[in-house]
């Protein structure tokens, strides 16, 4: 089994009021096997809080983070409009497109990292709190991001051989791009 990040949308806020978020109808959003991409936490980057698993149910830590639709879709729409890469056209306006016709701008975020931390020795209550940390420095990443994705002059074999699509796709691939889908490995669509 992969261990997973998974991305929910929901109408209430799970930090503000547990009990109903957990009777609320979580609709997925997207998953990634094996890491914590930078996509999703650019969308859980506006204003994130800290919140308790709605997967990992034995776990009282603080080990998710929701945040609101709207600021973080907006946010990831100029992150991604910045990008100089000749993937980022169609990447970007599918995701765009999928998250504006799955979220409300009002609603929230929930953003899972429980299988990803159990593959760590360190406490799952440490990696939830250094991944919101780490949400204060999205800028900075962003910022790298773009330069890493800055096109550069060809070498003599890219000149000869034409790149496939999916090789010009994987740096955007591995910013969380291009996983899109209500149907995820955990499926959450009634009370918990």
């Amino acid at each position: 089994m992969a261990n997973r990040t998974y991305l929910y949308t929901t109408p209430v806020a799970p930090q503000e009021d547990p009990a109903s978020a957990r009777i609320q109808r979580f609709t997925g959003i997207s998953e990634w096997s094996y890491a914590i991409p930078l996509v999703p936490r650019v969308l859980v980057s506006v204003d994130p809080r800290a919140c308790q698993s709605i997967i990992w149910d034995g776990t009282p830590d603080l080990i998710a983070v929701t945040a609101r639709c709207g600021p973080g879709i907006a946010r990831l729409d100029g992150f991604l409009g910045r990008i100089d890469h000749p993937g980022r056209g169609t990447m970007a306006e599918d995701a765009l497109r999928f998250l504006r016709s799955h979220t409300e701008p009002d609603h929230y975020f929930v953003l899972e990292c429980g299988e990803v931390f159990d593959m760590d020795d360190e406490s799952f209550a440490d990696q939830g709190r250094s991944l919101l940390a780490g949400l204060a420095d999205i800028d900075a990443e962003m910022e790298a991001a773009l330069a890493r994705l800055a096109p550069v002059k060809p070498n003599f074999w890219q000149r000869v051989f034409t790149p496939s699509q999916e090789s010009i796709e994987e740096p955007l691939r591995e910013l969380g791009l291009g996983y899109w889908s209500e149907t995820l490995y955990v499926e959450l669509d009634g009370p918990r």
